[in-house]
């Protein structure tokens, strides 16, 4: 990647200076290294002293300026025209959290069932058993 023609090692010259000033502003110490040294040497003369005052009014006129708030009718009018995507975007997230919820249940509940279907009980115990006990071995 070649360097900008204004950062060349050429000396530099009045119009090359001001192209430096106009980038890079008043303040030398934010101008690429390769060109800081010649341009605090030319800057005591002065035709380049004036370039480097008026970067530097530039420069105070851009700090000082502030972007003013949006009125109302902006704010409005900007989420107006707002895409519904962001709003039916959030829905699908929350179907699609709320399926995952719902297939987890299911897949618990055939789960169990199948467990409860599978599991063969010895069937000469589930004859003598009941909820309230042995039966079979109570005497009457």
């Amino acid at each position: 990647m070649s360097e900008p023609e204004f950062l060349s090692p050429e000396p530099l010259s009045p119009e090359r200076f001001r192209v430096l000033a106009e980038a890079y502003g008043g303040a030398v110490a934010r101008w690429p290294a390769a060109v800081r040294e010649d341009a605090l040497r030319l800057a005591a003369d002065p035709r380049f002293a004036n370039i480097l005052a008026e970067a530097d009014a530039l420069d105070a006129l851009l700090d000082e300026w502030t972007a003013p708030a949006p009125s109302a009718s902006l704010i409005e009018a900007v989420r107006a025209r707002a895409p519904v995507a962001a709003l039916s975007r959030r829905r699908r997230m929350r179907l699609w959290w709320s399926t995952i919820g719902i297939a987890t249940a299911l897949a618990g509940a055939g789960a169990g069932a199948l467990a409860a279907t599978v599991i063969v009980a010895d069937p000469a115990a589930m004859e003598a058993n009941t909820a309230f006990g042995d039966v079979a071995g109570q005497d009457s």
